[in-house]
């Protein structure tokens, strides 16, 4: 059976229940939203199409921070960004929150079964024996891994731009070279591994990652995302099966990267325990994972295969969404120079004192120091959340609770609001991100400004800094400190050297849904993320 006959199949044998959903969550239907496009796609196929941001901004005016929205055959969502509701979902009551399993099914072909798989008491032994190599020492102990392929990178651009000269320019795809430094960033320092992806060796699983993302989710035709909606509704294993025949090449180049990754990742598992065996003292993610692993009582630890599935999902994970929220962060610099000015101004003034105690470069402890870098490495997470939503599914009858209240179609003034089982809510990280009363009258803007004088929410969401970036709860983001750290090292290193603004050409860049929140150039979305910026090089300090 080929994937059209597999489409087919799945479509016919869900259309019942889809039918029998639509009309089964009465309350949901009493929820306020937009009209229904198309009764066969809902609207994710519009949205999928329409840039990031725009959707939630229109929901968000017009509806408020809780509305209905259409999945496939009728059925109908809860689109969520209020922070009482997110909270509840993802840390109050987050056993009565699921993943999809079709989503997961996703999620292993991805991924292996690792941390983002999980639920339940699986995720539990896997997180606790993961927890001590994720904490701040662990964090800081890569801060030497990412600050030598920042500037690794910074070596890379001056040799493009006329060996470094002052004053000298040139056209650089920013996305692309970010992706290559983070993924030789992670690969040092969470494994002890060399991509050689900057490079540009012949390193096959290094090669496999590229767009990666892209290639398998990219701009799917109408069909493909019909199918992905509905394969929630079809029995379990049902995806699994169904992506493994899938011919595409995008899925192609998965099985090839897991392939690949799997070899590399046993080979590394195997030298991370002889080097414990033999007194090796190793500060890299893995060396830490394997020794907390043999020390955790048998009923707890990770076997092998659950070992690999954490090293694919560091590999992708810790690369990918570092280097697109890095690309979004040069790009508002690029368009608002007082911001990269005043940021540069910063890095400066934090040198003086560096050398004035005796030393020649940044550590952690200066990041901290820093308000302004804090700043703005906050408002790109809050501006340019990577994963634009959260899909979760209800597993039983619940009651949510509301920040405001909300008026339904009928009149009726909901102050919680009942859902019921099996009920589809969407928690919007984009959002929540834009949410007026959180953040003030214009959170469309990229102001860092709004940071130095933020007061601490009520209802706090996230780990970090009130943002749902980094999901929360038992299911957030166990990796953000590595990612933060690496997002202040990155952006001192680069604004330091480098001025950064856009090119002359005019192209227009729009944020899309590619798996991750995706720069592309409008007109051409389908050769991937794109993000062309004139990079200029400053003179020596």
């Amino acid at each position: 059976m080929d994937f059209q006959q597999a489409a087919i199949l799945t479509c016919g044998a869900t259309v019942a229940y889809a039918l029998y959903g639509r009309y089964r969550y009465l309350t949901i239907r009493d929820v306020p939203g937009p009209k229904n496009p198309s009764w066969i796609h809902g609207h994710q196929w519009y949205w999928q199409c329409e840039e990031a941001g725009a959707v939630e901004k229109r929901l968000l005016e017009e509806y408020g921070t809780i509305a209905r929205w259409n999945g496939p055959l009728g059925e109908g969502r809860l689109w969520i960004a209020d922070p009482k509701a997110i909270h509840h979902i993802l840390q109050g009551s987050s056993h009565l929150y699921g993943k999809l399993h079709s989503t997961r099914e996703v999620t292993a072909s991805f991924l292996d079964k690792g941390l983002s798989w999980a639920e339940g008491d699986v995720h539990r032994r896997q997180r606790k024996a993961m927890a001590p190599a994720f904490g701040l020492v662990g964090a800081k102990g890569l801060f030497p891994y990412f600050l030598r392929c920042s500037n690794s990178l910074a070596d890379k651009w001056h040799e493009a731009i006329s060996s470094g000269k002052p004053g000298q320019a040139v056209i650089i795809d920013i996305n692309s070279w970010l992706s290559k430094a983070t993924l030789d960033a992670i690969g040092a320092g969470a494994f002890g591994y060399d991509f050689g992806a900057l490079e540009n060796t012949d390193n096959k699983l290094a090669k496999s990652y590229v767009n990666l993302t892209f290639a398998v989710v990219g701009m799917p035709l109408k069909k493909h995302l019909f199918v992905r909606n509905i394969s929630r509704w079809a029995p379990k294993g049902f995806t699994t099966w169904m992506l493994e025949r899938d011919k595409r090449p995008g899925m192609v180049m998965l099985r090839k990267n897991r392939e690949c990754a799997h070899e590399v990742a046993a080979k590394l598992i195997e030298e991370k325990r002889q080097e414990l065996k033999d007194g090796a003292s190793r500060r890299d993610l893995l060396s830490l994972l394997v020794k907390a692993n043999t020390a955790l009582q048998p009923e707890w630890r990770l076997s092998d295969e659950e070992i690999v599935a954490q090293v694919r999902t560091v590999m992708f994970a810790g690369h990918e969404t570092t280097a697109k929220t890095l690309t979004f962060a040069l790009w508002e610099l690029a368009k608002k120079r007082h911001i990269q000015e005043r940021l540069r101004a910063e890095i400066a003034e934090t040198l003086t004192k560096i050398r004035a105690r005796g030393d020649s470069d940044f550590t952690v402890d200066d990041f901290d120091s820093m308000p302004y870098l804090l700043a703005v490495g906050k408002e790109t997470l809050r501006v340019h959340p990577i994963a634009a939503e959260i899909p979760r599914v209800a597993t039983e009858n619940n009651v949510l609770p509301l920040t405001k209240p909300i008026v339904g179609v009928s009149g009726k003034v909901y102050k919680e609001l009942p859902v019921p089982a099996g009920t589809l809510a969407i928690i919007s990280t984009v959002g929540y991100n834009l949410n007026k009363d959180l953040w003030g009258p214009d959170p469309y803007e990229f102001r860092p400004e709004r940071w130095l004088d933020m007061k601490e929410p009520e209802s706090p969401v996230g780990v970090y800094s009130n943002l749902s970036t980094f999901s929360g709860g038992v299911r957030s983001c166990i990796g953000w400190r590595f990612a933060v750290i690496e997002m202040h090292t990155f952006l001192v290193t680069l604004v330091r050297q480098f001025d950064f603004s856009l090119p002359d050409n005019g192209q227009e860049i729009r944020r899309l849904r590619q798996g991750v929140l995706s720069p592309v150039i409008v007109g051409e979305e389908r050769k991937g993320p794109q993000l062309p910026l004139k990079v200029t090089a400053l003179g020596n300090e």
